[in-house]
């Protein structure tokens, strides 16, 4: 039954990565560098994925298959969690100009706006995330152009059937297409050999 439920919050409505997804992800160099006045060239920041998104382009990567600018964990403002309408909300300090912006920006350059939440009350890096609040984000991410979600699960293991499978279907009522990155089976244990994947 776990197996059957997993699949279908995995996978949504829509086959819409058929080859793998191939890109640019900013954590395992800049993990949560969010320090924009010591490490202005190394912070996540607008500027650091307008940067990223040129040079996927320049560099002839996007040519290549590589079409995917990755913003994982601590994009979020931290006070107040979510602005009056119950959004997330990109940090304005170090993304001003908001993340509909941002998003146009890619694809404006042919490439797709990748963003990271979690099925926690909190990010792995103690951020906000989608716990509760899985329509109104999808509807949000959505609005912002966003292409493709990765959906970390970072405690509260016991929400998981609940919520990925929520995630799915309100990234699915979203109207729009986004890729949803599940994590869902990672957090099944280490053997892979019974994990139910398709």
């Amino acid at each position: 039954m776990l197996g059957a439920i997993l699949v279908a919050a995995c996978l949504g409505a829509k086959d819409l990565a058929p080859t793998p997804p191939m890109g640019w992800m900013s954590w395992e160099i800049f993990r949560c560098e969010i320090d924009c006045v010591s490490h202005n060239e190394s912070c996540i920041n607008e500027f650091l994925y307008k940067t990223m998104t040129d040079e996927l382009v320049a560099g002839g990567y996007l040519a290549a298959g590589y079409n995917g600018i990755h913003l994982d964990d601590c994009w979020m403002q931290k006070t107040p969690k979510r602005d009056a309408q119950n959004k997330l909300v990109p940090d304005t300090g170090r993304f001003p100009s908001g993340f509909k912006a941002l998003g146009d920006y890619m694809h404006a350059k042919n490439v797709q706006f990748a963003i990271y939440t979690a099925e926690s009350p909190t990010t792995c890096a103690g951020y906000p995330a989608s716990m509760g609040f899985e329509s109104i984000d999808a509807q949000t991410f959505a609005e912002w152009g966003v292409d493709y979600l990765k959906v970390d699960g970072c405690g509260y293991g016991e929400y998981y059937p609940t919520g990925y499978p929520l995630m799915g279907a309100s990234l699915v009522e979203s109207g729009r297409d986004i890729v949803y990155s599940c994590s869902w089976p990672a957090y099944l244990g280490n053997n892979e050999t019974t994990k139910p994947y398709p």
